[in-house]
């Protein structure tokens, strides 16, 4: 007698077991305490086809989607000759991992921080997750409020209140919230606990709150910053400004630059020392400041060249036509004044006119205005020169202090002045200063 196996009716009897992916999993041979056997008479088989296993107990340590499948146990025995398989079969589903989690506090955390203004009304609400896709079963949760050990229920004389619970779902999540009503801040409530707390059958979660006062508005707070920062931006600007002549001139003795080289200028200055008309008692002071210091300190020391009429201008030649083509070769025009000059002569004038028209006008000449003795009145000048008087082109001489070569008046006319490299000796410059 030939007896097929009917692989449906078998399957019509198989137990079913899931696992998760990742997991592992036992699977047990049941019934078989009944029969005398040994571990090595029972096999697994796979899908009925592949044998997988001798023994008992089968484990797969670590699920994959690939394990899913019916496991059958087979174990023979004999009798009366006849040989008999006893099967149990297990049909097997690996599932998408999830992990299991628990019911969880979400708000808040431990010693929550709250700012708070005295006498507002306040509320905050306790919020917790109470049920997972992978959540344990029947895990039943409170959710409640504690202060001072008591429950946060209000009554008639309480300013806080415990709002009813109310559940909401998100994301596949029932999430739990309990609303803690403060009908109005009172000093009582600052710097002290509130605890929420999240009970259920697999555990508890407690959070807590501190209230702080908000920190009341302080202008002085706000103000001394942008006080600060804009005196610092002052005195930053006033120093950069004062300072000015004393970087770039420390910048040209680093760099040792030339600007003269090129440009076709045979002089670096023209001197016009403004004459009066009038014979003045004091009148040398200034000839021998533009002929004889001018030229000592700025030709001998620093290597400019200048052009100076009473000494340069050939005898017998004719002025105008000098001035103009003199005017032309240089790179400044140093008018020296002083309170004395109210009238000039006509030299005088035709140079002051030929020179402030080829700075203000052509624009070829950069002029420097030196201050030689204090004017009272700048509105008796010409009106081109108070133009002059107004810019930064405009030195003043301090007697006996500007002597030194290492003055500030010297070091604005080197400023001034062409970038040129200079060489260092004070000797003749204090000499020729003390007679001024």
């Amino acid at each position: 007698l030939v007896v097929s196996k009917n692989e449906e009716l078998c399957l019509n009897n198989v137990h079913h077991v899931s696992g998760y992916s990742g997991s592992s999993i036992t699977l047990e041979c049941p019934k078989i305490e009944y029969y005398n056997y040994h571990k090595e008479d029972i096999v697994w088989l796979k899908d009925f086809k592949e044998k997988v296993y001798t023994g008992t107990q089968y484990t797969i340590p670590s699920l994959e989607e690939k394990s899913a499948g019916c496991y059958t146990c087979v174990l023979s025995i004999e009798n009366d000759g006849i040989q008999y398989n006893i099967t149990e079969t297990r049909r097997l589903t690996v599932d998408e991992n999830f992990e299991l989690l628990l019911p969880k506090l979400i708000y808040p955390q431990s010693h929550t921080k709250i700012d708070v203004e005295l006498g507002k009304y306040k509320i905050i609400e306790c919020q917790a997750v109470v049920d997972y896709k992978t959540s344990p079963k029947d895990d039943n949760c409170m959710l409640y409020w504690i202060f001072d050990n008591n429950f946060g229920n209000c009554n008639g004389t309480n300013t806080i209140c415990e709002d009813p619970e109310r559940v909401v779902t998100e994301d596949n999540r029932k999430i739990l919230i309990r609303p803690l009503v403060f009908k109005r801040i009172e000093g009582e409530h600052l710097n002290k606990s509130f605890h929420c707390a999240l009970v259920c059958t697999s555990g508890q979660d407690i959070g807590d709150v501190i209230l702080v006062e908000k920190e009341k508005y302080n202008i002085g707070k706000v103000l001394c910053p942008i006080i600060l920062t804009m005196a610092t931006f002052i005195v930053v600007a006033v120093m950069c400004i004062k300072l000015k002549i004393y970087f770039v001139l420390c910048l040209r003795d680093l760099t040792g630059r030339d600007e003269t080289l090129g440009d076709s200028k045979e002089y670096d200055a023209y001197v016009l020392l403004l004459k009066s008309g009038k014979t003045l008692v004091n009148a040398e002071e200034e000839q021998q400041f533009a002929l004889e210091l001018l030229p000592s300190v700025l030709e001998q020391q620093f290597g400019y060249q200048l052009c100076i009429f009473e000494r340069d201008a050939p005898p017998g030649g004719a002025s105008a036509d000098y001035v103009l083509l003199s005017i032309k070769k240089c790179r400044r025009l140093i008018i020296i004044l002083s309170d004395e000059w109210i009238a000039a002569d006509d030299s005088s004038m035709y140079e002051l006119m030929t020179g402030l028209h080829q700075a203000l006008v052509e624009r070829i000449i950069k002029p420097i205005l030196i201050e030689f003795k204090p004017i009272k009145n700048y509105k008796i000048l010409p009106e081109s020169l108070q133009l002059i008087c107004k810019s930064k082109k405009m030195v003043k001489w301090r007697g006996t202090k500007s002597v030194s070569k290492k003055s500030y008046f010297w070091k604005k006319m080197r400023y001034l002045m062409p970038a040129k490299l200079a060489n260092y000796s004070e000797y003749e410059t204090e000499t020729l200063g003390k007679k001024l």
